[in-house]
């Protein structure tokens, strides 16, 4: 199923947006022309944003004739405000938008960030499992029994024949497992690739990783939009998305870009830069995968992916794929 129009319109945006000024910077006629939508990201500003705060900057969204609020919120909050129509547009993990869909939230996911599955299994360096046979007999830390997260590490004993019972799990409900792996309190933990091995190793910490892709191929996170807006008007969410593909596509190109608009859209970049630097460049390449498709989404990954949380009981089946993506073909 193709989720987008052409790429002569993607393309058309790029051009357009090296002319247009962004909403900020362009006068009140122009202003009282762009339609006003809230985006909800996660719930602090990060650098793995960059895409979205180039977009706002750099006048990809006035381009598209939008002017974009960004705010933040808890994940649960995100698909809540999406679904009710208090905000437009969010981003959510894949697996989250299986589940939520399955419980009746109108939500649907409309374009792919991640190309890769961002969450790993993490530990020292020599002592990191190579296989998820190997997880067997362990004690993980994981933030708890939600999220990406879980969903992936149940994923990845399930393709070893093992089960939760066949692991010690500690739960870190403040995110910080890394204290628990560095303190050894705990042989392993949850968490994404690029982000908790990079504060491990700014520590000194040597550590050694288990991705999912290879084992339980789910897919990553993405933008999520409304029934209601993607019935009432679905220009404004291919514009949206198409938008959002294309800065992306010019951080992959220029990393430097995005940096620069992280900076400025996030103070705490500045208390550590070379490590917000780091963060950004390892995402960039979950970002691209094998090759980055401006957000098209991969059925087949899906399928895969939706067949997994079937499995694990996450959900019942009762909502087809096809009714938790959102088609932008306009056919």
């Amino acid at each position: 199923m193709s989720v987008f129009r052409p790429l002569a319109l993607v393309l058309a945006i790029v051009l357009a947006a090296c002319s247009t000024p962004s909403p900020s910077e362009s006068g009140t006629e122009t202003d009282a022309q762009l339609r006003e939508i809230t985006l909800l990201l996660g719930f602090r500003p990060d650098v793995q944003f960059a895409p979205f705060y180039v977009a706002q900057q750099e006048g990809y969204y006035a381009a598209a004739g939008l002017e974009v609020t960004i705010e933040h919120k808890q994940a649960p909050d995100v698909q809540r405000l999406v679904a009710d129509g208090g905000a437009e547009f969010g981003v959510a993990d894949a697996t989250d938008v299986m589940i939520a869909r399955t419980s009746g939230i109108p939500i649907r996911y409309a374009s792919t960030l991640y190309q890769s599955f961002p969450v790993a299994i993490i530990g020292a360096a020599g002592d990191a499992p190579t296989e998820p046979a190997e997880l067997e007999g362990r004690t993980i830390g994981t933030p708890g029994r939600f999220g990406s997260s879980w969903h992936a590490l149940l994923g990845l004993l399930e393709s070893a024949g093992l089960t939760e019972d066949d692991i010690t799990v500690r739960e870190y409900p403040q995110f910080n497992q890394v204290e628990g792996l560095v303190n050894g309190d705990v042989d392993l933990i949850t968490g994404f690739r690029n982000n908790e091995p990079l504060q491990l190793h700014a520590q000194g910490f040597d550590v050694g990783v288990l991705t999912v892709d290879d084992f339980a191929p789910l897919p990553g996170p993405g933008v999520i939009v409304g029934d209601d807006l993607l019935e009432s008007d679905p220009d404004v969410v291919g514009a949206f998305v198409e938008a959002t593909a294309a800065a992306q596509a010019a951080v992959i190109d220029d990393p430097d870009l995005g940096f620069a608009a992280a900076q400025e859209a996030v103070p705490a970049v500045a208390e550590d830069p070379e490590v917000a630097r780091a963060v950004l460049d390892a995402t960039i390449e979950l970002w691209r995968g094998d090759g980055f498709d401006n957000g098209q989404v991969d059925r087949e990954l899906w399928d895969t992916g939706y067949a997994t949380m079937k499995r694990l009981g996450f959900i019942d089946g009762s909502v087809p794929v096809d009714d938790m993506i959102a088609d932008l073909s306009g056919g």
